[in-house]
């Protein structure tokens, strides 16, 4: 499928190449007496045409694995696949195949990603890296007790704020946006493989950017409750959902748990 696409591009750029080349043509038998540096239509350079195809094939290939992110994922998850990593697994190599006259097998590439992700694949590895994401944003380990109150399990999640031009509150320093965006994702992510999905979904709508608080203000979600201080958000975690959070990083962030021990 994708292998045809690039043969229609190629074919385009030929018939495209052909009839410029005809204008270009007509242009001097009808102003015979124009020199060349004079003439009107431009014919492009098997140089650009070549960059053209590479350009392609790239923007091809990455919109194949971003379709991998997308189909592979779980509803309401995050899955990060590098685009390098998935070419070299697939053995994709485009300059090469440009070089040696060959269409780069993009088909190749889904058809690897498909075996690896396809089934139960990309839902296991996005769990896995939701667990991690949390379990770096709180600094989990083994040897650290979590906080318990009568009322919720406490995780304190470091963030850095800065004061808002002219205004009284404060917003996620620059340094902190994307550690706290990666958090607040993976806790989505357990939210929604647990079936509390209000959380999840009020969880997805967080943006770290605009995100503006008060010293002490809190901010409510079902079963979680965050504070927000000056350098920590606080996350007040329902016992419900705190024992639902414990398997779940259990399940799939035993080894990552283990490393940061």
């Amino acid at each position: 499928m994708y292998n045809r696409i690039i043969e229609q591009f190629i074919a385009a750029q030929k018939a495209a190449h052909a009839a410029y080349a005809a204008a270009a043509a007509f242009e001097r038998e009808t102003v015979a007496a124009v020199q060349d540096h004079y003439v009107s239509v431009e014919l492009r350079s098997e140089y650009r045409t070549a960059k053209e195809l590479q350009s392609f094939c790239r923007s091809l290939a990455g919109g194949v694995v971003n379709r991998a992110r997308r189909e592979f994922a779980p509803c309401g998850a995050r899955l990060d696949i590098a685009n390098q990593d998935e070419y070299e697994r697939a053995g994709l190599d485009i300059d090469a195949a440009l070089k040696a006259g060959k269409i780069p097998d993009i088909d190749g590439l889904w058809a690897s990603m498909a075996r690896r992700y396809g089934g139960h694949g990309g839902a296991e590895l996005a769990y896995q890296q939701a667990a991690q994401r949390i379990i770096s944003g709180f600094g989990l380990n083994r040897r650290r007790e979590v906080q318990r109150t009568a009322s919720a399990v406490v995780l304190r999640k470091p963030v850095i704020s800065e004061a808002c031009y002219r205004r009284s509150s404060r917003k996620v320093g620059y340094y902190s946006c994307q550690s706290t965006a990666d958090c607040l994702s993976g806790l989505a992510t357990f939210a929604a493989k647990a079936g509390h999905h209000l959380l999840a979904a009020g969880l997805n709508r967080v943006n770290v950017h605009d995100v503006e608080y008060n010293y002490r203000e809190k901010h409510s979600y079902p079963g979680l409750d965050i504070v927000f201080f000056k350098e920590a958000w606080e996350f007040k975690v329902s016992h419900q959902v705190a024992d639902d959070l414990l398997l779940f990083l259990g399940e799939y962030g035993e080894a990552f748990m283990q490393e940061a021990a």
